[in-house]
């Protein structure tokens, strides 16, 4: 009995430990998107995504992504995706990205809480969303140039 009642205060200390970091993450967050920083923000990094394939309208899901976590980002995604503002290329390199990069900024400020140093939390997960981006979207480029559809009209 001893032992659960020890679990139990280490999984609230636990959970405490997160709320501290996530609560007034996600205010910030929410009053940078009600001022329309996120978009400022945006057409900042829009820069760093154009080499990997995506334009400013594609860049603005992988943004929410990593301030707001995936489930936001996914609904981003499939919003800017029904009114055309990405294509479907656009969308696979976003899908990609923000399955290595979800809720960075979130991640990042909870394990270094717990003594993570920053470096070993962002480095390995941008680079690595980076390369296979940068690779999905040569790809991508390579099919779309040598489909049958484009040969046919040459």
């Amino acid at each position: 009995m001893m032992l659960l009642w020890e679990g139990l205060i280490q999984g609230l200390l636990g959970v405490w430990t997160i709320a501290r970091v996530v609560i007034p993450l996600m205010i910030v967050l929410e009053i940078a998107q009600a001022n329309g920083l996120l978009q400022r923000l945006n057409r900042v990094l829009a820069k760093l995504f154009r080499w990997i394939g995506l334009s400013e309208e594609g860049a603005f899901p992988v943004v929410v992504a990593i301030f707001f976590g995936l489930t936001f980002g996914s609904g981003v995604i499939i919003s800017y995706l029904e009114e055309g503002k990405v294509t479907e290329q656009e969308t696979r390199i976003i899908g990609v990205f923000i399955a290595l990069c979800h809720a960075l900024v979130e991640d990042t400020a909870i394990f270094m809480a717990v003594g993570v140093p920053i470096v070993f939390l962002l480095v390995p997960r941008l680079a690595a969303a980076y390369v296979c981006c940068w690779g999905l979207s040569r790809v991508l480029q390579w099919r779309v140039q040598n489909s049958p559809a484009v040969n046919q009209n040459t």
